[in-house]
């Protein structure tokens, strides 16, 4: 049976950068320790590699005392120091803390033990409670908090990083995190899915992907990394592509759904992504996370991946065929090619929608239906008259109300707490007028593009599949066929 040495530090920076560590150990083994365990880690984890290793060892019965400097070294909370007491008592081993009194063989050291683990996890709780304060003093003071690519944070704001960054031997010029930037969004836009765009800024820049290779015993990780002066996976380019920054807005907590919140247009002046082009995105983003990408082979006609079966719901795809294939192939003449599309369960035999239905049909249903919808935006557009003050939503009103509230119950007894919690409801009031701007603005970019695609229906017929599949996937939802017909066509506005 050994005695065992267990040391911790809390951080990286603390085992390199300073003697902690080292100051630990040379305590061990002048205590005499005859083996010593080391954890870089949090005293409040329970996943702590050596930490577990030591209790292990003292369930075998191969530890006589474990010796720890203090006894949070050993752990930050309660519940685990008590259950690491009960093993270490049942398989008689000693715990010896240099710098505290203990003994666990009497009463009064296991008491000791409780106190000091107690106020220890009170320590844990108190400097989280410090971090918690200072984080949302900052977010009162809207200052700015990790800066994304392309971004730099200057007198608490996010502002464009226009310094330099990289220099093009070839073109004999620097190029900064900004420019890099906004190449990344216009290749998007360009090759209209994640992993085309990547790989158009990785080969621009030499940036080289491999196949993550796992060492012998490690849980497998799937994916590629990328090895270069700067990175995004396909999942961290979407993430930074929908980062409230780009837009001009400050963003908090954004991984906590119920207590995030954003403050609108903190820097206009440094809006990397336009209003226009953050709607563009999203849709983007959203039909290839729906159809699988604007590269599939299913999607190169202007209503693919907006097709769907009346019957079993699913997606339709596209197929052709020609008439005259034989003829002219033996004439050496382009064949006469016809298009349809055809519900994909009926291929699995799922489905009893067999018929297929002409691109032609289905298209000239879209353009009917849209033209329709334009008339009568554009008929009521002449009749109604805009208010002057447009009525505020019944949210907003029944914040008005407890704002009146609390500011009144302020001008009697002013309170740091009701002072709080009235910038907070302003924030709200802010944030959901805002919201309700956007969305109205939303809304009538799409009316004004539904007019000027369809004021001329005959004219929109002449015009090219690429702006046909960015307008249909803008204003229709779904085209729903059955029996070779269009039964539905559904419109977003």
């Amino acid at each position: 049976m050994k005695i065992i040495g267990y040391a911790r530090v809390s951080s990286r920076e603390q085992a390199e950068n300073s003697h902690a560590l080292e100051m630990q150990c040379d305590r061990l083994k002048a205590a005499g320790a005859e083996e010593l365990l080391i954890d870089i880690e949090s005293g409040s984890r329970n996943d702590r590699k050596s930490f577990n290793k030591l209790m292990d060892l003292v369930k075998r019965g191969q530890v006589k005392e474990i010796v720890v400097t203090r006894l949070d070294r050993l752990t930050r909370s309660l519940p685990t120091l008590r259950s690491t007491i009960d093993d270490l008592q049942k398989h008689d081993c000693n715990l010896r803390a240099l710098d505290d009194s203990i003994d666990l063989k009497t009463a009064a050291g296991k008491f000791h033990l409780n106190m000091l683990g107690a106020l220890a996890e009170m320590e844990v709780d108190r400097l989280s409670e410090r971090v918690q304060h200072g984080w949302q003093h900052l977010r009162d003071r809207k200052v700015a908090m990790n800066p994304p690519f392309g971004y730099t944070k200057i007198n608490d704001q996010h502002q464009l990083d226009y310094s330099p960054f990289l220099c093009l031997i070839n073109e004999r010029r620097e190029i900064s995190k900004a420019e890099i930037a906004r190449e990344i969004i216009d290749a998007l836009f360009s090759r209209k899915t994640l992993r085309l765009a990547l790989r158009e800024i990785n080969e621009r820049y030499g940036i080289q992907t491999f196949a993550h290779n796992n060492k012998a015993g490690e849980k497998k990780k799937g994916g590629r990394v990328a090895q270069g002066v700067f990175k995004f996976s396909p999942g961290g380019l979407r993430n930074w592509l929908l980062n409230p920054v780009l837009r001009g807005h400050l963003p908090y907590l954004r991984r906590d759904s119920d207590r995030s919140q954003i403050h609108y247009d903190t820097h206009p002046d440094h809006q990397l992504i336009s209003d226009d082009e953050s709607r563009e995105i999203e849709s983007i983003l959203a039909h290839n996370q729906q159809f699988k990408g604007y590269g599939s082979t299913a999607l190169k006609y202007p209503c693919s991946g907006l097709v769907f079966c009346a019957e079993c719901r699913a997606s339709c795809y596209s197929l052709s065929g020609a008439n005259n294939y034989h003829k002219a192939k033996k004439l050496g003449i382009p064949p006469d090619m016809n298009y349809y599309f055809q519900c994909k369960n009926w291929r699995l035999r799922s489905c009893n929608n067999k018929k297929v239905i002409r691109m032609e049909i289905i298209e000239a249903a879209v353009v009917d239906s849209l033209t329709k919808k334009a008339a009568q935006i554009a008929a009521i557009a002449q009749t109604v008259t805009k208010p002057a003050i447009e009525p505020e939503s019944p949210e907003i009103q029944k914040l008005r109300s407890q704002l009146f509230q609390l500011q009144e119950v302020n001008a009697i007894a002013p309170n740091d707490a009701i002072k709080t919690a009235i910038a907070q409801i302003e924030s709200q009031i802010t944030q959901l007028r805002y919201s309700l701007s956007k969305s109205q603005e939303i809304n009538t970019a799409s009316h004004e593009l539904l007019l000027w695609a369809f004021s001329d229906a005959e004219l929109w017929m002449n015009a090219s599949n690429d702006d046909k599949k960015r307008v249909y996937r803008e204003l229709i939802e779904a085209v729903v066929v059955q029996d070779g017909q269009v039964v539905e066509v559904r419109l977003k506005i």
